[in-house]
C-alpha cells in the first residue's frame, strides 16, 4: 500500500517543489546543450548539468527516484559525459547489491512473521506507561539495525506494528503519543544506525563510491569503533529524550496484550541466517568479504527453493526496487562527477569558500558538517554522500588529514536532518504512521540542534582521542 493511500492524501509535490525542480532542471539542460556558456569545460559543465537535472528531481521527488536515474544515464551517455562503464558503475559496486539485499531480507521477515515476532516480543513487556513503551520500541527499533541492512525496510516493518500498539494503548490517531511513539522508533532505527556502516543507504552509497574511486574497502568493525560509542548511542539517546519531551500527553486509556504463538520452521531458519550474516559482518576485519556480498550470499541463501523463506513469486510482486535503481543512480552521479573532473574544480571552491587550512582541525570537522548538512538539503543524504565522496582527496590534501578521515568526516553531516524529506525513511514512517508533519518537524529541528551543539563536538574529541586527525592531533 502507498504512503498516500495509507494517509487518505494526496502526495504529489507541491508548487514550490515543482517550481524549485523546474529552475533546476531548465539550469541543467542549458548547461548540457550550450556547455559553452560556462567557464568550466565542456566535459565538467555536463557533469555540473547532469548533477542539476538529478539533484533537482532528487529532492523535489517530481519524478520518481528510480526514473531520475533512469533520465541520468540516458543523458549521459547521450551527451558523452563519461564513457558507459563510469556511467552504470553503480550496478557493479557493492552498495547496490547491499540494497537489493536487503529487499530480499525484508520481504524474507515480513513474509516469516519473525520481524513481527521481533517487535512484540519487546512491545509486551514494555507495560502501559508512554515513557517506558517509547524506550522500548526504540532500543527494539535500533536493535534490527544489525540484522537488517536497509532502513526503508526497517520502517516498512515496523510503522504499521507501532501504529496498531499505539492503539491498543488508547493513543488516538493524531494524539501527540501517537505520533511521539512512531517518531521515536523511526530515529531511532535511521539516524543513530547512520553510525552502522550497511545500515542506512547514504553509508552504502558513501561506501561504494569510496570502492568506486579510491579502492578502499571499509570494514564494519573499524566504521563501528569509530562512530558507535559516542556519536551513535548520544544520538539514539538524544531520539529517545526528545520523544519524552516533546510528545508525552498523559497515560493511555487502556492496554490490550496479544498471544503470541511458538516460533515455526520457517522463522528458525529465518533467524539462524540473520544471526550468522550479523556474526560476518562483526568479524569482516578477519575474513576481508565486504558486508555487500555477505548480505547477498543471506539473500541467495533466502532465496532458494528447499529454504523455503521467499518464494520467487513473492520476490517479483512484494520487492520494491525503486531503492535499487537510485543508489545505482545515485553512484553513477557521484563516478561521473569524479571522472569529468567537476569534482575537482568544486573540492578548490569549497576548500577556498569555507578556508579550510591545515592545523585547525576542529574547524575543519565543523565545516565539512555545514557543508554535509547543506547539501543533504538540496540532494538529501543519500545525494550529499555522491557530491562529497569525490570531494574526500582534497579536503584531505587541504586539512592535512588522513584520505579515510576525509572521506569518514562526511556522515556526521548526515546525522544532522532539518526536515524529513531529507532522509527518505523519515518522510515515509510520517506518511504511513499518519503524523502530523509540524511535530515530525518539530522533532528534525530539536534533534539537529541538539546534535550540533553537544553530539558533534563529543563527537570531534573522540575521534582526536582515536588520532584520526594524525599526529600531534
Amino acid at each position: 500500500m502507498s504512503a498516500s493511500k495509507a494517509t487518505g492524501q494526496a502526495a504529489g509535490p507541491s508548487t514550490f517543489a515543482r517550481t524549485a525542480a523546474g529552475l533546476l532542471v531548465t539550469a541543467g539542460l542549458v548547461l548540457l546543450f550550450f556547455p559553452s556558456l560556462a567557464t568550466l569545460g565542456t566535459t565538467e559543465t555536463r557533469a555540473l548539468g547532469l548533477v542539476l537535472i538529478a539533484v533537482g528531481c532528487w529532492s523535489t521527488e517530481v519524478l520518481p527516484p528510480h526514473l531520475t536515474s533512469f533520465v541520468f544515464f540516458l543523458l549521459a551517455v547521450v551527451f558523452e559525459v563519461a564513457v558507459p562503464g563510469v556511467v552504470f558503475s553503480g550496478f557493479h559496486s557493492g552498495a547496490v547489491w547491499l540494497i537489493f539485499s536487503g529487499i530480499v531480507l525484508g520481504i524474507a521477515i515480513q513474509e516469516t512473521g519473525l520481524g513481527t515476532r521481533l517487535a512484540e516480543m519487546v512491545l509486551a513487556r514494555v507495560g502501559h506507561s508512554y515513557a517506558r513503551t517509547v524506550i522500548g520500541v526504540s532500543l527494539a527499533a535500533f536493535a534490527l539495525s544489525f540484522v537488517m541492512p536497509s532502513a526503508m525496510s526497517r520502517v516498512v516493518m515496523l510503522t504499521p506494528i507501532l501504529v496498531a500498539l499505539a492503539g491498543r494503548m488508547g493513543y488516538a490517531p493524531g494524539s501527540m503519543g501517537r505520533d511521539g511513539i512512531v517518531l521515536a522508533a523511526t530515529f531511532s532505527t535511521v539516524m543513530a544506525p547512520m553510525t552502522i556502516l550497511p545500515a542506512t543507504v547514504p553509508n552504502v552509497v558513501m561506501s561504494g563510491l569510496i570502492e568506486s574511486i579510491y579502492g578502499i574497502t571499509l570494514q564494519y568493525g573499524a566504521f563501528l569503533s569509530l562512530f558507535l560509542p559516542v556519536t551513535g548511542l548520544l544520538a539514539l539517546a538524544s531520539g529517545i529524550a526528545l520523544a519524552l519531551l516533546l510528545f508525552r500527553n498523559g497515560g493511555p486509556a487502556a492496554h490490550e496484550d496479544g498471544e503470541t504463538a511458538r516460533m515455526s520452521g520457517r522463522e528458525w531458519r529465518l533467524a539462524a541466517i540473520l544471526l550468522l550474516t550479523l556474526l560476518l559482518w562483526a568479524t569482516d576485519a578477519v575474513h576481508g568479504v565486504s558486508p555487500a556480498w555477505i548480505a547477498l550470499g543471506a539473500a541467495v541463501i533466502c532465496l532458494l527453493p528447499r529454504v523455503g523463506l521467499v518464494p520467487a513469486a513473492t520476490l517479483g510482486n512484494s520487492g520494491n526496487y525503486s531503492p535499487w535503481f537510485f543508489v545505482a543512480g545515485i553512484v553513477g552521479l557521484g563516478a561521473v562527477v569524479a571522472d569529468s573532473g567537476l569534482a575537482r574544480t568544486l573540492g578548490a571552491l569549497f576548500i577556498d569558500v569555507f578556508r579550510i587550512e591545515a592545523g585547525q582541525d576542529a574547524y575543519n570537522f565543523a565545516a565539512v558538517i555545514g557543508l554535509g548538512s547543506l547539501m543533504s538539503l538540496a540532494a538529501n543524504a543519500a545525494g550529499s554522500a555522491a557530491v562529497l565522496t569525490p570531494l574526500g582527496g582534497d579536503i584531505a590534501n587541504a586539512t592535512g588529514w588522513p584520505l579515510l578521515t576525509a572521506l569518514l568526516a562526511q556522515v556526521n553531516g548526515y546525522l544532522v536532518i532539518y526536515l524529513p524529506y531529507q532522509t527518505a525513511p523519515i518522510l515515509t514512517a510520517v506518511l504511513l504512521g499518519g503524523v502530523h508533519h509540524g511535530r515530525a518537524v518539530r522533532m528534525c529541528l530539536a534533534y539537529s540542534a541538539v546534535y550540533l551543539m553537544v553530539i558533534a563536538p563529543l563527537g570531534f574529541l573522540w575521534w582526536r582521542w582515536l588520532g584520526m586527525f594524525g599526529p600531534g592531533s
